[in-house]
């Protein structure tokens, strides 16, 4: 993967577990049990946690490249 696909594909891992923890929130609204609200915040607080450490690597993604170009950048290279 280029940069910037790997950069996009671990944004999209991140919306896609914020959905999750939202959908969890939202499917436990209409239980009036503790079990399964104790359920939704963990779904919630794991999906968080996960989200978090996507950022982390796109963050190292970002720094490592910091001063290199991508591979994808320079295929098209330009004659003098």
């Amino acid at each position: 993967m280029s940069r910037f696909e790997l950069q996009r594909y671990l944004d999209y891992c991140s919306e896609m577990l914020s959905l999750v923890g939202k959908v969890a929130a939202i499917y436990a609204q209409s239980f009036d049990d503790g079990v399964a609200l104790a359920s939704a915040n963990e779904v919630e607080s794991l999906t968080t946690g996960l989200s978090r450490k996507i950022w982390q690597k796109i963050m190292v993604l970002n720094n490592s490249f910091d001063g290199l170009t991508d591979p994808i950048e320079t295929s098209g290279e330009r004659g003098p």
